[in-house]
């Protein structure tokens, strides 16, 4: 990669059409509202233009909803863009031509853009007469020239969906036919014509593959397979098109893409076709009506990569290349030459889709395996016997590898090295990262080298939506500490073609070999919630328990629901209810003698949000450790900690009674339904970050008023006094005693996470990701909301820090240095062997790992540790025992015969 351009995060950075040109290309994002030129060779942007309005009714800041971009045909270096009520013209070198405000009226939609020699041409929808407005404006100053009128028999949702624009055609499906509306190009002729094509069943598909201003080719896709091309001649001296159908045969299946090259005899197209794990090519001329000179290619792929979702064919300096982006969001250039086909490109483009992220521990060595199996022995001589026989075979294993050194040398290193890289360090510092993705492809990522494992890519996959994104669960069924069973990892997702059909895939995380007995191709009811149960069953699995729509509970695989949930601790879930904004708390009753898998929920709270609407919903991390039940204060006394693990928040935004915007921020008991907190910041834009952890809760905004971000903690306690010092309950009378502060961020924030621990003993960071690519390590210290105004003798002693409104960062904090990374949309953080090391893998448009220390290092040694001076010095010290021990011994020798 040479270079890379990142656009932007909102709606302006979302690309809406590419104008290729020679050097440059022109690319228009924005929905039509914002033009750029970038250089091929270094990636410069030459020029940006933006849209304006002047029109009251619209907002210079407001994107459009609709927007159709074209390149003038008859004048190549011209780009129109018709962006909802705005129809701007600009060049190829960065000078905007023209800029014109349609007027806007409720009932007329703009739908199409079309071009001329003269004029650019605009056509319209009117609602209330259902006829197509067709408004020509003059291709150099934009100056209205004259309008017409014709009947239309299509909607606006479908004229965007089931038509296209080819010079001044209009081509609309409707069924089993294709209407061509021809656009009178001038004022002389007037006259709008249409004519059919029939198709022999439903039109699926309509495309363009070749377009100028003589001669067009169109492709059209039935969904009975069968695919037919179409080949249109402009007459001379008039508007009218010509057209015949191609006598070409196109398999069902097939993606095809025509190329034109003053050095080529003529039109190549290309039809190009997946199956399995190979691609076929079958390249030829189009030669009148035939093809002739017809050439087939295959190439072996890696990987199982899906369907063709995107085809180019070009000839380059004689080269004739072919760029596919494939189902599973892989980019491939294939070379097409005389002695075959050559793979020179593959890009996993899919990493950059990340919407699910777990971790998984490395397994153990063969050494470590023995060594757990030294504890199984019931008695005294036969834990004597394991433990003999298994040092016996950690010699015999030494002893074969010295002897394979000594006889293959460094020729088994790499072999050796790859295979000790899959095994558990000491500190299990190096894990295997499991990220799904959108488009339905699995990775096994090795933390310790960022290599890919291995990948599995699912077909019919669609993810659950979660409130404004996307989200697949992702479970642990069995962990690496059963050593004697291979690890288990299921995800749960929908079926593209029958959203309401839910399919389990469950896979080992290290080979990602599927696992047959617990994968199922559809589950026979409408899933509503998953989630993981608390007991193991058989074999050390847990259990994957499905809410339906019905409100019953269904386990997977099958089991009496008393051996997948405990039967001593009271199950309590929550719903969220969309159509009422409400969420419901549920208790789930077992019966230790029913062996149903199906069981009624009983409602037992209901906590409704009127004139709101929640937007997200933020749970505590299954890792969250608290280590300490309070803190000390500078008098020795203890602050309790109120931690409730039942607690959710809850994200709600609206619109007052004043036209003000707000956004409210509660914590939810899920056991009761008691809200233990609850903040209103009006003016305020979302989207809103949220930490939960132990008894505080950190979340970010975009303050309207003040046009800044600003952060918010808040901390309960029970108080001076604990309610149960051993176990605790939602149902204990306890009302936490709440402290807040809000902050100024020095930067916008896009994702926010804590640090986590294996115990909870070091100290929290929060790692927040900024839009300008930094991943920043800010303590928690400087968001604790008790930091006071003025500091006193105890505070100092307690650590406390004065209160400032400013949170300020040190650039020392950013942990991804000068290695930025951008778009990041979350933070995953995981607990290592080490309790004062954290790992933090940041995923986006960039992906980034790393590791950190909260409280620095305190249980290992520096990597410039100095071996050899301490090495020494303990040589030193012993043989100084000695000789001290030598002449003390004398010593005392000769006082004794004074």
């Amino acid at each position: 990669m040479r270079w890379r351009k990142v656009f932007e995060t909102n709606e302006y950075g979302k690309i809406d059409r590419i104008i290729w040109y020679d050097q440059e290309s022109v690319i228009i994002s924005g929905q039509g509202r914002r033009a750029r030129s970038l250089r091929y060779a270094d990636g410069l942007e030459v020029w940006q233009l933006a849209a304006t309005t002047t029109n009251t009714n619209s907002n210079q800041d407001t994107v459009a909803k609709h927007c159709q971009v074209i390149k003038n045909r008859y004048d190549p270096g011209t780009i129109h863009i018709l962006s909802d009520d705005l129809l701007w013209s600009v060049s190829s070198y960065g000078e905007m031509l023209w800029s014109i405000e349609i007027p806007i009226k409720s009932t007329l939609k703009n739908l199409f853009l079309l071009s001329t020699s003269q004029y650019v041409i605009v056509g319209s929808l009117d609602s209330n007469s259902n006829q197509l407005q067709v408004t020509y404006y003059s291709k150099q100053d934009g100056q209205q020239a004259f309008s017409s009128s014709l009947p239309w028999s299509f909607n606006a949702k479908d004229s965007l969906n089931k038509c296209s624009t080819m010079n001044n055609l209009i081509l609309c499906s409707n069924n089993d036919e294709l209407s061509i509306i021809t656009i009178p190009t001038t004022t002389d002729d007037t006259n709008v014509k249409t004519r059919h094509i029939k198709a022999s069943s439903k039109i699926e598909q309509i495309r363009i593959l070749y377009e100028s201003t003589t001669r067009s080719v169109i492709l059209i896709k039935s969904d009975n397979g069968e695919t037919k091309i179409y080949q249109f001649n402009k007459k001379e001296s008039t508007s009218e098109w010509d057209f015949n159908e191609l006598n070409i045969q196109m398999k069902s299946n097939s993606f095809i893409s025509i190329a034109t090259d003053k050095n080529l005899a003529g039109q190549q197209i290309l039809e190009a076709s997946a199956n399995d794990q190979k691609l076929n090519f079958h390249v030829s001329t189009i030669n009148e009506q035939t093809l002739t000179n017809t050439r087939s290619y295959s190439v072996e792929l890696p990987e199982n990569m899906g369907e063709i979702e995107y085809l180019a064919y070009s000839v380059v300096k004689n080269t004739q290349l072919v760029t596919l982006r494939m189902q599973d969001g892989s980019l491939l250039v294939i070379k097409l030459a005389d002695n075959g086909a050559e793979l020179i490109l593959h890009r996993d483009e899919a990493l950059s889709s990340i919407i699910s992220v777990e971790t998984f521990d490395l397994s153990l060595s063969i050494t470590q395996m023995r060594i757990e199996e030294e504890f199984g022995g019931t008695g005294m001589f036969s834990m004597f016997t394991k433990r003999i026989s298994s040092q016996v075979s950690q010699l015999i294993s030494f002893f074969l590898r010295l002897m394979d050194l000594f006889t293959h040398g460094n020729r088994n290193r790499d072999y050796l090295d790859k295979q000790a890289a899959l095994v558990r360090d000491e500190f299990n510092l190096n894990k295997i990262l499991i990220v799904v993705t959108s488009v339905g492809k699995v990775f096994g990522i090795l933390t310790q080298s960022g290599g890919i494992l291995w990948k599995n890519f699912f077909p019919n996959f669609a993810p659950f939506e979660h409130f404004n994104a996307v989200h697949v669960p992702l479970f642990h069924i069995r962990s690496a500490a059963h050593y004697t069973h291979e690890p288990l990892a299921s995800i749960v997702y929908r079926d593209r073609n029958s959203l309401h059909d839910t399919h389990i895939r469950t896979f080992n995380p290290y080979t990602g070999d599927l696992e047959n007995n617990l994968t199922t191709s559809s589950l026979p009811y409408h899933v509503k919630r998953v989630f993981l149960s608390t007991q193991a069953v058989d074999e050390f699995c847990k259990v994957l328990l499905f809410v339906d729509t019905n409100n019953k509970i269904h386990t997977y695989p099958p089991v009496p629901l008393s051996r997948a949930l405990s039967t001593t601790i009271p199950t309590y879930i929550y719903l969220f209810d969309k159509s009422e904004q409400a969420f419901v708390g549920y208790y789930l009753s077992i019966d230790e003698n029913d062996q149903k898998t199906s069981t009624n929920l009983k409602e037992v709270w209901r906590v409704s949000f009127q004139n709101e609407e929640v937007i997200n919903i933020h749970t505590r991390l299954s890792s969250d450790r608290v280590h300490s039940a309070g803190i000390v204060l500078g008098d020795r006394s203890v602050l309790y900690k109120y931690t409730n693990p039942n607690l959710i928040a809850v994200v709600t935004e609206g619109i007052d009674y004043q036209k003000v915007p707000f956004v409210n921020i509660y914590l939810l008991d899920t056991v009761t339904g008691s809200l233990k907190l609850s903040h209103t910041h009006k003016r305020v834009k979302s989207p809103v970050h949220i930490v939960l952890s132990e008894n505080w809760i950190v979340y970010t905004y975009y303050n309207q008023r003040y046009r800044r971000y600003e952060a918010v903690s808040s901390s309960l306690f029970e108080g001076e006094a604990q309610y149960n010092y051993s176990t605790f309950s939602s149902f204990d009378p306890i009302e936490p005693v709440i402290q807040s502060k809000a902050y100024i961020l020095p930067y916008g924030v896009n994702a926010i996470q804590v640090t986590t621990t294996e115990k909870g003993i070091t100290s929290r960071d929060i790692i927040m990701a900024t839009p300008n690519g930094m991943l920043i390590e800010i303590p928690w210290i400087l968001f604790d909301p008790r930091r006071p105004l003025d500091l006193t003798p105890m505070d100092r002693e307690e650590g406390l820090i004065m209160y400032t409104p400013e949170i300020m960062v040190n650039f020392e904090s950013v942990i991804n240095y000068y290695k930025y990374v951008y778009n990041i949309r979350g933070i995953h953080t995981v607990a290592t062997g080490l309790e004062s090391t954290s790992i933090v893998f940041a995923y986006g448009l960039d992906l980034f790992f790393t590791r950190v220390f909260p409280s620095r290092i305190f249980d290992q040694l520096k990597d410039d540790f100095d071996f050899m001076i301490i090495g020494w010095s303990t040589v030193a010290f012993v043989v100084g025992s000695f000789v001290a021990k030598r002449f003390a011994s004398i010593h005392q020798t000769k006082k004794a015969w004074k």
